[in-house]
């Protein structure tokens, strides 16, 4: 008899619903219209959402969120640098476990394999690598080349991303197919010179890619979900990418939902709002799969009105200062921050006119409905020398937030902090040193607590030779984010141009035990103990 169930599991699977879900990183909802008409054409039997928001601006824990029904402060996942626990149930093991064959199609390095967010997919078409984490920037590191040459090919072009899904979907006619696919092409730097010059690109890709899932039978019978992870600021509120702030400018998102043929559908448009977190369980609900009790999310086949609630913790996990935590219900929208603001959507959709003063009492209401939502508290930085704690605790958050002995700081408050540090970045790009050195001390004489700041201070007085000094700097920021890679690795490179050879191999120790891949860090640990070897009477 189980031999028989087995068998009948592919047959059932037969005449399941195809499901394509296609993510657009970056892309805003406010730049869809005329100029995009092949984008608009998926509404074909079929509904756009006009309010829908990402729960988190960043790729990584934003696509987290979309496969996995949870919100970022539940699994942890609030950076790009991080990983996906093992534990979470995702949408593609879901459909996999009903029969479907289940492939993703992916663009850039944010979702790469190591990640985590492969699991379910039999094909997890993600042609990148990295090495190591850098918890402190957020960001992740091929750690090859020149000690401060931290590079990695990030993206893969639209058009490759899609003929890779063409042929798998070739492959795969007439069974039960869940595609993801993935495309950055909208995310800065920008090929065509313009936001809305890469949009009209994806658009022209995606009118094709439309036209080959209606001659090869795909289209009228699937499920097909076009959204973003996030929009980009565009210098709203001085935000120029994304990630800093929690308005609309970057998490108000596209969603468009093509329903199959004889499926239950919803009107043209609908205003009601929405969350990247409602999409899972959506593709369940029309396939008529319950949905697993670790969803927080709704379907959107039911339109009753519920919060849609996002953050953002950049400020926090890079520079101390103050996450930011966000709910809309109906019309309003209230940011939990040091300084708190409430808008009104339906009259000011640019978030302009802060209404927190003139009306308290929606602002109380909807600050008390998002303290339903509660977040785990931050965990302490470990002791990299301790490696079972590491071990046991894996990624941790990064130290800033430790270091705070008074209220954090608002992020609005800290937005020219911000530009200067991001141009001092700039200058480090340009390899003007000194210039770079001079924009990261003003910012540290006037906030001392800016970690990032002044680990990349240390970087660069390293490129100046001058290894005394970053060591005073690296040692400050080792105190409190001791599991930054970053950190720690050029601890060791300051270390060793010093001759302080066990000091600088108990760095590159350390380094290594925070990423494991990490070449440049073996190779340097390989040399200082070849150094030391040579340096024995």
């Amino acid at each position: 008899m189980k031999y028989l169930l087995l068998l009948a599991l592919p047959l059932l699977a037969q005449a399941q619903t195809p499901v394509i879900l296609i993510s657009i990183d970056t892309l805003r909802a406010d730049h869809l219209g005329p100029q995009t008409p092949n984008i608009n054409s998926y509404v074909e039997h079929g509904t756009v959402f006009t309010q829908a928001d990402t729960q988190i601006p960043f790729t990584l824990p934003s696509h987290t969120v979309l496969m996995t029904s949870t919100y970022p402060f539940q699994n942890g996942v609030e950076e790009n640098a991080g990983k996906v626990p093992e534990n979470l149930t995702t949408v593609a093991s879901i459909l996999k476990n009903h029969g479907y064959q289940t492939a993703a199609f992916i663009g850039s390095i944010f979702l790469e394999k190591q990640l985590g967010l492969d699991r379910g997919f039999d094909t997890y078409d993600s042609p990148f690598s990295f090495e190591a984490f850098s918890k402190l920037s957020g960001t992740m590191l091929f750690a090859g080349g020149p000690h401060s040459a931290y590079s990695v090919r990030e993206r893969r072009p639209g058009p490759l991303v899609i003929r890779a899904a063409n042929q798998w979907l070739a492959a795969h006619r007439n069974q039960p197919a869940f595609v993801f696919i993935h495309l950055f092409d909208v995310h800065r730097p920008w090929q065509f010179g313009s936001y809305d010059a890469q949009v009209a690109s994806v658009d022209k890709l995606l009118g094709a890619f439309q036209q080959t899932l209606k001659q090869q039978g795909w289209w009228d019978r699937s499920l097909v979900i076009v959204t973003a992870d996030h929009g980009e600021g565009l210098g709203d509120h001085g935000e120029s990418d994304h990630g800093y702030f929690v308005y609309e400018s970057t998490l108000h998102v596209p969603l468009i939902i093509h329903w199959p043929q004889g499926a239950r559908t919803m009107p043209d448009h609908t205003d009601q709002p929405a969350g990247l977190i409602d999409v899972a369980p959506t593709i369940l609900d029309l396939l008529k799969i319950p949905a697993p009790k670790s969803f927080e999310g709704h379907t959107l086949l039911d339109a009753s009105a519920r919060p849609v609630v996002g953050e953002s913790t950049y400020g926090r996990d890079c520079f101390g200062w103050a996450s930011l935590r966000a709910i809309r219900e109906a019309a309003f929208k209230y940011i939990e921050a040091p300084k708190p603001e409430l808008y009104n959507l339906d009259k000011d959709p640019n978030e302009k006119n802060n209404l927190i003063r003139t009306n308290p009492t929606d602002a109380a209401r909807l600050k008390a409905d998002l303290a339903k939502y509660p977040i785990k508290a931050p965990q302490s930085p470990a002791h990299p020398e301790n490696n079972e704690a590491l071990k046991s605790l894996g990624y941790l958050a990064p130290g800033p937030q430790a270091t705070a002995k008074t209220p954090p700081a608002d992020p609005k408050d800290r937005l020219p902090e911000l530009l200067r540090y991001e141009d001092a970045l700039n200058r480090m790009e340009e390899e003007r040193y000194d210039a770079a050195i001079a924009i990261f001390k003003s910012i540290l004489a006037a906030d001392p607590r800016n970690l990032l700041a002044r680990r990349d201070l240390g970087v660069a007085l390293i490129e100046k030779h001058d290894y005394a000094g970053a060591i005073t700097q690296l040692r400050q920021v080792a105190a409190s984010a001791g599991d930054d890679y970053v950190t720690r690795y050029e601890l060791g490179i300051a270390q060793e141009n010093l001759h302080h050879l066990p000091e600088a191999a108990a760095q590159f120790e350390t380094a290594c035990r925070l990423a494991p891949a990490a070449t440049q860090c073996k190779e340097a640990l390989d040399r200082v103990a070849q150094e030391s070897v040579r340096a024995k009477p």
